[in-house]
């Protein structure tokens, strides 16, 4: 099928072009805002999804793609991966819709801190959501949250189980809430201790639709937007060790089997290291 007959049918991925912004109460209130693209990409429009020549693609090289092996960490296709995972939490019901909220890889690179992969049945009804989430280390963590078929906004919460930032240890509870109206998206995770809040990120946007013109105006309005993710990361980081005075957390052995990789190069074991000399440089500031 060309790129033409798909534009001329009614094609649900978009392009969703918003803000990410954080807000932490501890060690002390810090926020920030970035701008953020993300794709909401309908499962099932995958295989056909190509814009050319080389400027999208779907497990090949382009300017912008999205390759199957960044999801789930397995092989094979991508909605039976996502359709076995939601069956393991008993549900029962196939997907009629499956919709893949990410960061496309821009020049073969790309960090997801999160993505989502939201399951609707016939009704357009929400019944799961198979949230990925990546860390710094190498590592990725799988939450599949189920829930009976709901109209959005939907909510889950669950234990947290999974290192991420190293100024948060494993303990918690998140808050997932999904909310999507017209072309309007927010997708925000909340991290809650002993009944309050103290972490908080939201994503929110307006979609448009996955054509040539829109993404390569997308392109010139965030030109290096995916390629800033991890920089931003370390950024925020650094100004609460320095600024905030935060003590980071030594990251545990993954023990959950939710934890479906842990891949470590050179560049995450030096984060490691870098972890380490932070954590004891601050104990010794504390006990002088």
């Amino acid at each position: 099928m060309t790129e033409q007959q798909l534009e001329g049918q009614a094609r649900r991925s978009s392009i969703v072009c918003g803000q990410v912004s954080h807000w932490r109460a501890t060690p002390r209130q810090h926020s920030f805002v970035y701008p953020m693209v993300t794709l909401q990409l309908d499962v099932d429009e995958l295989t056909d999804l190509s814009i050319g020549p080389r400027l999208f693609a779907f497990d090949k090289k382009a300017l912008c793609s999205v390759w199957t092996s960044d999801y789930l960490c397995g092989e094979g296709v991508l909605r039976e991966r996502v359709e076995d995972s939601i069956r393991k939490q008993g549900v029962a019901v196939r997907p009629s819709r499956i919709t893949l909220v990410t960061m496309p890889r821009l020049c073969g690179y790309v960090f997801n801190p999160v993505s989502f992969l939201v399951c609707f049945d016939a009704h357009d009804k929400v019944i799961a959501c198979v949230t990925q989430v990546n860390n710094t280390f190498g590592e990725t963590h799988l939450y599949p949250l189920v829930c009976a078929p709901s109209e959005m906004p939907v909510t889950w919460r669950f234990p947290k189980g999974f290192f991420v930032s190293p100024f948060f240890d494993t303990n918690g509870h998140y808050t997932v809430i999904v909310r999507a109206e017209g072309a309007k998206l927010s997708m925000q995770v909340d991290l809650e201790r002993d009944g309050s809040r103290v972490f908080s990120a939201v994503l929110e946007g307006a979609s448009k639709p996955l054509t040539r013109l829109n993404l390569l105006v997308t392109l010139v309005r965030f030109p290096l937007t995916q390629l800033l993710t991890m920089p931003r990361i370390h950024l925020q980081a650094l100004f609460l060790f320095f600024k905030a005075k935060a003590t980071p957390f030594i990251k545990p052995v993954p023990s959950d089997p939710y934890t479906i990789r842990s891949q470590q190069n050179i560049i995450h074991r030096l984060r490691l290291r870098l972890l380490s000399v932070l954590r004891a440089s601050r104990q010794s500031q504390d006990r002088s």
